[in-house]
């Protein structure tokens, strides 16, 4: 987020606010102030601040209410003598004081507070033909061809000619659509070694050798617009009579199966042939083909058996994803031709995108500057029955390189993509790889302090005597000083008028009970006034608190409500929230985290150069505390949906200058809280971090 300064010496706008205004600041850690919706210098409290940070931190700062903090003081002075025993008189009447100055703590709401930016750039790509995108002109080919699943057609044949007794080239549409042909697979390694016209004399030999005069090879039937042939490359191979594999021997199978086109060719074909150096035409069957090529035999064998059996079928969504998977760790053409020493130019860096493709029902026409995550999530728009992108959002990358990703291959909590129930909906995508969500509930996290959190506890007689106690021991106090006084003028009056005194007036005496029981009952009152804020939290203000480093459940108790008598645990360990999480298992019989989990955040650094740095999260409305890792403070959390009986809740940090939002780690919390968020507009979440 460097600034730059223009050839007048001002500093071009770091960010734009809702209303596009513009914003101008330095290269600091900034958030979206709640309260204005101002840009604002990041402020982080610590449990150990460095001022070598990113980002300006400070010590841990509570803002219970002064009393009952004082209250906590003088009464653990009393129980618990030690050396600051002596300042227990100075700090009396500082408590006495902040009984009667009034409270200025946070209204009480029932939403936490609203993160009120919202994504106010352009989409690359968009869901819907009705928005406008930067590549708006393909946009209206996607549109066209959107809805077009599979009926299709090869744009260009190379056709024998029985009269001229020569092979020619036919892009005559009505002539592709009736003609039988063969589709061709081969290896590119074999082009660069025997030459291309080596290899189409033995396709064209093949093809009338099994009594067909009409063939497909990529050599010979891509042309230099590539787009349309890559969107129908899985027509041509479903539509084949069947598909010729060309191999130099039987030894080469595994660097056949090892391209990213292959894959497709063989699963999506009606019927598989090959041809192995001088060898007859032979068939195979793509169970045979998967224990001859394909290396990760175990991992692919439940697509072998879904596309080559006709049994064991996979559900749609868990086919696709395995299809994926499957191709990605194949080696794309490009990649190919590189390490051949051959020319990569003019190709596709999301091939293995538009090799995946031809196995939805929906697909997008190819662009060449586009990269494999922008392909990806076109395609799984553009096929949203399954709301794979929706889903992914929501996962949290065991891979933490791919943290800023949107996409990820597995889950840190052990869940697959259909367990997930998203709540947002992806509308596009930005120029940089970010998603674009609708119907974002969010929240913002605070992170300068503990904030005065309104709150209620579980009330009864007693506690309800001792909050009031204060209040009548200084009634009192000020009305036997009053009594004193007025006796003592009566004592002094009698006095002039008599001649002499006649003792303690009975209402000097009265006076002097009454103060001595209230002066009791005043030094009685930190005491009083602990146990009166003592006790179970059954209501408070929804605030999401975060702090860097580790800090305990009781702690946080303090640091929100202030200290308390008695064990009422206010806030709680998650069981699962985090992978840090430990639940209490036979030595409980009930669902709560295990005292170990805090433990084990303390023993670990507190900085990894992977996972980054350790924090802590406070939610008031579960009352639950969470600890996790990331290389900056998350200022907002998203609710993004459910999975398990807990929500997904996504915490992000903003990059501001491109009005979008960072993924940092993503928490299982109660779903519930969720309906205590703002629903908000647009938002951006993924792509690279700012340079």
């Amino acid at each position: 987020m460097n600034h730059v300064l223009t050839t007048t010496g001002q500093k071009h706008p770091q960010c734009y606010s809702s209303q596009l205004k513009p914003f101008y600041h330095g290269a600091t850690s900034r958030y979206t102030s709640p309260s204005s919706g101002k840009c604002k210098r990041l402020v982080v409290q610590s449990v150990n601040p460095s001022s070598t940070s990113d980002w300006n931190e400070r010590n841990v700062r509570s803002n219970a209410p002064l009393s009952t903090r004082l209250a906590y003081w003088l009464t653990r002075m009393i129980f618990s003598p030690s050396n600051e025993t002596f300042l227990w008189l100075f700090v009396w009447p500082l408590y006495i004081i902040a009984l009667l100055l009034p409270s200025k703590g946070h209204p009480f709401t029932i939403h936490y507070k609203p993160y009120l930016r919202r994504f106010v750039g352009q989409l690359w790509a968009a869901r819907s033909p009705r928005e406008y995108s930067l590549r708006a002109r393909a946009g209206e080919d996607d549109v066209r061809v959107r809805h077009v699943t599979h009926a299709l057609y090869p744009r260009i044949l190379v056709v024998f000619d029985g009269n001229t007794r020569s092979w020619e080239r036919v892009d005559v549409e009505a002539v592709a659509r009736r003609r039988p042909y063969v589709a061709v697979s081969y290896r590119y390694a074999d082009v660069i070694k025997f030459g291309r016209e080596t290899i189409i004399e033995r396709v064209r030999y093949a093809t009338l050798d099994q009594g067909f005069d009409a063939y497909w090879l990529d050599l010979e039937c891509l042309l230099e617009d590539k787009s349309q042939d890559l969107f129908r490359m899985s027509d041509v191979y479903r539509l084949a009579s069947f598909t010729l594999i060309i191999l130099t021997d039987e030894s080469v199978w595994s660097d056949w199966g090892s391209r990213v086109w292959t894959l497709p060719e063989a699963l999506l074909s009606r019927e598989l042939r090959y041809m192995a150096g001088n060898n007859a035409v032979t068939p195979i069957s793509l169970i045979q083909i998967a224990s001859l090529a394909y290396r990760h035999h175990d991992k692919e064998s439940q697509i072998i058996h879904s596309y080559g059996l006709g049994k064991d079928p996979l559900e749609r969504l868990a086919r696709n994803l395995q299809l994926k998977e499957a191709i990605w760790r194949r080696e794309s053409f490009s990649s190919q031709i590189t390490s051949q020493g051959g020319n990569s130019q003019g190709r596709y860096r999301a091939e293995k995108v538009y090799a995946l493709m031809g196995f939805f029902e929906h697909r997008i026409l190819p662009d060449p500057e586009e990269t494999e995550l922008q392909a990806l999530a076109r395609l799984f728009m553009a096929n949203d029955n399954d709301r794979i992108a929706d889903r992914m959002i929501s996962m949290f990358p065991k891979d933490r390189s791919a943290i800023n990703q949107w996409y990820t291959n597995e889950d840190e909590y052990g869940a697959k993509l259909w367990d997930i129930e998203p709540a947002v909906q992806v509308i596009g995508i930005t120029s940089n790889g970010s998603l674009v969500l609708d119907g974002c509930r969010m929240a913002a996290i605070r992170w300068k302090n503990f904030p005065s959190v309104a709150f209620a506890t579980r009330r009864s007689i007693r506690r309800l005597l001792a909050l009031a106690a204060p209040y009548v021991a200084l009634f009192l106090f000020v009305t036997s000083c009053a009594i004193i006084s007025l006796g003592n003028e009566e004592a002094s009056a009698s006095a002039n008028i008599y001649g002499s005194s006649s003792g303690t007036s009975p209402s000097v005496a009265g006076g002097g009970v009454i103060l001595a029981f209230s002066l009791i009952l005043l030094i009685c009152s930190p005491v009083l006034t602990c146990y009166a804020h003592s006790g179970r939290v059954v209501l408070a203000c929804p605030w999401l608190i975060g702090v860097k480093g580790v800090i305990s459940a009781q702690e946080a108790s303090d640091h929100l409500y202030g200290h308390q008598m008695g064990d009422s645990r206010r806030t709680l360990y998650t069981p699962s929230g985090s992978p840090l999480a430990k639940p209490r298992e036979s030595d409980s019989p009930f669902r709560e985290g295990h005292v170990l989990q805090y433990e084990a955040a303390l023993a670990t650094p507190p900085f990894d150069p992977i996972e980054g740095h350790m924090f802590t999260l406070v939610d008031t409305i579960s009352g639950t505390i969470y600890y996790f890792r990331a290389h900056r403070p998350p200022t907002v959390c998203l609710f993004t949906g459910s999975e398990g009986g807990q929500g997904r809740f996504v915490l992000a940090s903003e990059e501001c200058s491109r009005s979008e939002l960072r993924r940092e780690t993503v928490l299982r919390m109660p779903t519930f809280i969720s309906a205590h968020m703002h629903t908000c507009d647009w938002m951006a979440l993924g792509g690279k971090p700012q340079d």
